[in-house]
C-alpha cells in the first residue's frame, strides 16, 4: 500500500548569484520554476533551499545534480505524454526538474515518509503537482512494467549503512532488492527506457540494449532500451 503525503510550507529566498560552477542562483521559486521549463541550468545551492536545511545535507551524495537532472529526464522523456518512474527517489529532485522540463508524468517512489512529505511540499511550491505523484513504499514492490522509463540511481545503497540491523542483514537486504530489481526490469515492456546514473548494483535483461552513454558528472549517464527476448548473457549496468 503507498501512500500521498499531503502538507504545505514556506521557501527561503536567497538573492541572486551564481555557484562555484557558474550555474544561476535565482531569486524566487517562480523564477526557478520558469528557468528550468526553460531548460536552463540553475545552481543546486539554490534548487535545494526548497528542501529544509535537514534534508539538504544529503544533496552532494545521494541527490542527482540539477544539471544531470536536466539531461536525464531528456533522454527518459523524449516524448510527451510518457510516464516515467523514479525508483528511490527521496525529496523528488529529478522528478521535479523532469515536470518542469518535459510534457511528461513522472512517479517517484522513496521508503522514506518524510522525504516524501519534503516532496510534496516542494511540488506544490513549483505548482506542478498535476505531473508528479511521490508514493511511499518499498520500490520492489512496485509494478515497474506500466511505465515507459525508469531512473535508477544507486538506489538501493543506502540499505547498507542503515543502522537499525546489522551488517549482514544489511547486506543481505541489499542483495535483494538488487534481485528483485532484475526481475521488474525484466518484466518491463519492450521499448521501456532505462537510464542509470551511478547504476543499480545489478545487471540489465539480456534484452535490454545500451543505446547511449555520456559522461555526467564523476559518473555517467546510460541509457538501455527493452528489447524482444534474447539468450545472450546478462550485461553489466555501468
Amino acid at each position: 500500500m503507498f501512500r500521498r503525503a499531503r502538507t504545505s510550507w514556506s521557501l527561503y529566498l536567497a538573492r541572486p548569484m551564481h555557484d562555484e560552477c557558474g550555474h544561476a542562483m535565482i531569486e524566487d521559486v517562480t523564477t526557478l520554476a520558469s528557468a528550468l521549463r526553460k531548460r536552463v541550468v540553475v545552481a543546486d545551492l539554490q534548487f535545494d533551499r526548497l528542501y529544509p536545511l535537514s534534508q539538504r545535507i544529503r544533496s552532494g551524495f545521494h541527490w542527482t545534480p540539477v544539471d544531470v537532472a536536466l539531461r536525464a529526464c531528456e533522454l527518459l522523456a523524449p516524448r510527451p505524454g510518457m510516464r516515467v518512474l523514479d525508483v528511490g527517489s527521496g525529496v523528488g529532485k529529478l522528478c521535479l526538474v523532469g515536470a518542469l522540463s518535459t510534457h511528461a508524468s513522472w512517479v517517484g517512489i522513496e521508503r522514506d515518509a518524510q522525504m516524501i512529505r519534503v516532496a510534496m511540499r516542494a511540488a506544490r511550491q513549483l505548482h506542478v503537482e498535476e505531473h508528479v505523484e511521490f508514493l511511499c513504499g518499498d520500490a520492489t514492490e512496485l509494478d515497474w512494467s506500466s511505465f515507459d522509463a525508469i531512473y535508477l540511481y544507486n538506489p538501493f545503497a543506502e540499505a547498507l549503512f542503515s543502522r537499525d540491523v546489522d551488517p549482514m542483514s544489511r547486506r543481505e537486504r541489499y542483495v535483494q532488492s538488487i534481485e528483485r530489481a532484475q526481475e521488474l526490469l525484466a518484466a518491463t515492456r519492450p521499448g521501456t527506457r532505462i537510464v542509470t546514473y551511478h547504476g543499480f548494483g545489478g545487471d540489465m535483461p539480456p534484452d535490454a540494449a545500451l543505446v547511449h552513454r555520456e559522461p555526467a558528472r564523476q559518473d555517467q549517464l546510460c541509457v538501455w532500451i527493452r528489447r524482444a527476448s534474447s539468450r545472450t548473457p546478462w550485461q553489466t549496468a555501468s
